[in-house]
């Protein structure tokens, strides 16, 4: 079954009274752009590098908060992104070759990524409410040994983010 299907099913039996409306489109520079107006904040669940480096250019360009998830296995991690003050994705990460076709998705354990998507669901949270987020951190959970280890992070001053 398609995701936006499986999820609008999912989603719609957990609540029937929320309008939900799914769009079966492969996000990209073209596409992204009509999603992101007036929003508050973008969630990347994305499972794959590309995405992940557009979301990031499109909320720091258009000054959107965001919170960026990636996962494996049984590892993950998070960064929340405040675009012109705190460091972004392309600060943390060197930009792949997206060039290249033989990207493949990453393996996934069923749990990991509900176990993330808490954490990003819980970082809007914090972030809407003006609490301590993950600005400036990059949280690396381990779920193999249950541990949590949050990474100091500099913004890069030659990154596009700090131009």
């Amino acid at each position: 079954m398609e995701k936006v299907r499986a999820a609008n099913e999912r989603l719609s039996t957990l609540n029937s009274e929320v309008e939900i409306k799914i769009h079966k489109e492969y996000v990209d520079e073209d596409s992204i752009e009509k999603y992101i107006k007036n929003k508050d904040f973008i969630v990347d669940c994305s499972d794959n590098f590309k995405t992940k480096f557009l979301i990031n250019r499109i909320a720091v360009n258009f000054n959107i908060k965001s919170i960026i998830a990636g996962i494996k296995d049984f590892f993950g991690q998070i960064i929340t992104i405040n675009p012109k003050l705190s460091a972004c994705y392309e600060c943390v990460f060197n930009q792949p070759n997206l060039n290249v076709s033989s990207e493949s998705p990453l393996p996934v354990i069923g749990v990991t990524p509900g176990i993330l998507g808490t954490l990003e669901a819980l970082e809007v949270i914090k972030t809407t409410l003006g609490l301590p987020n993950l600005e400036n951190k990059l949280l690396m959970v381990n779920l193999l040994n249950l541990s949590f280890d949050i990474i100091d992070l500099v913004r890069n001053d030659n990154c596009f983010c700090s131009k």
